[in-house]
C-alpha cells in the first residue's frame, strides 16, 4: 500500500491506497499463460490437424481441472463465452413444455428479464431482512426455480435444504464460485470466472443430468452450447482456479465490527452465514454515490447500487427486498492479502468521509 498526500483535507487518519471493489487482478500465473497464449496463437481444437490435437489436449486438461475444483463431473460442463448468456441457457435449457418459473426478489436483472420474457406461471419470491428466500418449500412440483446460491451484493447464502426433490434448481453460482460446494439438489450450476481471479469473460455451466436438459438456442451443429468461447481465456481460468483459496471468515467479522463503530452506519445481515469477502452498508444522510467518489479521491476503491448493473450506480433491488434504505449503499470486497490493518485503515477514512459529507 502506498500514502497518499494532498488527498484531502481530512488529514487525522494516514492515507492509504485500498481495492475493496469487487474487481480483482488476475491471478499472475493465469496471466502468465494468457499471455503465452495469446502470443502462440491457438488452433481450434474442433478441426483435424496437429496443432488442432495439440489445442484439443489443453482443452480438455483444462476441463478436467474446472470439473474436479467445482466437484461436478467433467462430462457435464460446457463452456459460454459470456455470463449473461448463460443465464439464460442455464434456466430456459429446464423449462419443459409450460413449467412454471419461480425466482426470488434478491435475483439478478438478467434472471427477471427472463422472468418478464417466460409466458407460463411466474412467482417472485420475498426475502427476509437476513436475505434468506422465503417459501422455498412452497414451490410447486415441475416448476423451474432460479436459485442465486449467495447474493453478489450481501454475500449472504442460501439454504436449500427445503426445496422440493420435483423442482428444476438453475443454480446462480457466479459469486460464490469454487467457495462453496454445489447444493444437494440441483439441476444447472453457473459460475463465473471472475469468481475465482480469472479472465472476464468466460463463464462454465454445469448440467446435472442432461436428460433433463433441452438446448433452447436454435443449432447450426450437434453442440450443447455455443462453442465461440476463447480457448486462451479456458486455460487462464483454470490455472486461476487450481491456484484459487478462499477468503478468511474471520476477517469479515473484523470488518463488521470496525464499520458497525462508525456512526450512523448499518450493516446489512451482519449475522446472516455469508460469503466472507462481502460486506454491505447502509450510511444515514449521505448517498453512495458521493461517499463512492470521496473514497476514490483517497485512493480507496468501493462499490454502490446494485452489483448487477454498477455502471449507472442503480439503486440496488436486494436491499430494497430485504427492507433496507439504498441511498447511502456501500458495498466492500475483502481480497485475498486484505489485512485487519486495510480495514481499520478503511473503517478510519470513511468515518471522516462521512462526518464531511453530513456537514
Amino acid at each position: 500500500m502506498r500514502a497518499l498526500v494532498g488527498a484531502s483535507s481530512v488529514d487525522s487518519v494516514v492515507r492509504v491506497t485500498g481495492n475493496f471493489a469487487s474487481e480483482s487482478p488476475l491471478y499472475p500465473a493465469a496471466r502468465e499463460a494468457l499471455l503465452a497464449a495469446f502470443d502462440q496463437g491457438w488452433a481450434d481444437p474442433k478441426k483435424i490437424s496437429q496443432s488442432a490435437s495439440k489445442a484439443a489436449i489443453l482443452r480438455n486438461q483444462a476441463l478436467e481441472n474446472i470439473a474436479e475444483k467445482l466437484g461436478t463431473p467433467a462430462a457435464s460442463i460446457e463452456v459460454i463465452g459470456e455470463p449473461s448468456l448463460g443465464h439464460y441457457l442455464s434456466i430456459a435449457g429446464l423449462f419443459a413444455g409450460h413449467s412454471p418459473f419461480v425466482y426470488s426478489s434478491i435475483d439478478k436483472g438478467k434472471v427477471r428479464a427472463i422472468a418478464r420474457a417466460h409466458t407460463s406461471d411466474v412467482k417472485e419470491l420475498p426475502a427476509d431482512n437476513s436475505g434468506a428466500i422465503l417459501h422455498l418449500a412452497d414451490i410447486p412440483a415441475d416448476s423451474v426455480l432460479s436459485l442465486q446460491f449467495a447474493n453478489g451484493e450481501t454475500g449472504v447464502i442460501q439454504s436449500a435444504s427445503d426445496i422440493p426433490a420435483t423442482v428444476r434448481v438453475a443454480v446462480d453460482a457466479t459469486s460464490s464460485g469454487a467457495r462453496l460446494p454445489l447444493p444437494r439438489h440441483w439441476n444447472t450450476a453457473l459460475f463465473d470466472s471472475l469468481s475465482w481471479n480469472g479472465p472476464s469473460g468466460l463463464a462454465i455451466m454445469a448440467i446435472n443430468n442432461r436428460s433433463e436438459y433441452s438446448y433452447p438456442l436454435p443449432r447450426i451443429a450437434p453442440i450443447s452450447s455455443p462453442g465461440s468461447y476463447s480457448l486462451p481465456l479456458l486455460i487462464a481460468s483454470s490455472i486461476a482456479l487450481e491456484n484459487f483459496t478462499g477468503e478468511d471468515l474471520a476477517l469479515r467479522e473484523f470488518a463488521i465490527k470496525e464499520l458497525s463503530s462508525i456512526g450512523g452506519i448499518q450493516v446489512v445481515a451482519p449475522d446472516a452465514t455469508a460469503l466472507a469477502h462481502l460486506v454491505s452498508v447502509v450510511a444515514s444522510g449521505v448517498s453512495g454515490e458521493a461517499t463512492v467518489r470521496e473514497l476514490a479521491a483517497l485512493g480507496i476503491d468501493v462499490d454502490s447500487g446494485s452489483a448487477c448493473s454498477p455502471e449507472d450506480l442503480q439503486p440496488s433491488h436486494v436491499l430494497a427486498a430485504m427492507g433496507y434504505e439504498t441511498n447511502g449503499h456501500i458495498r466492500f470486497t475483502l481480497h485475498n492479502g486484505t489485512t485487519r490493518e486495510d480495514i481499520s485503515s478503511l473503517a478510519g477514512n470513511l468515518k471522516e468521509v462521512l462526518q464531511k459529507l453530513r456537514r
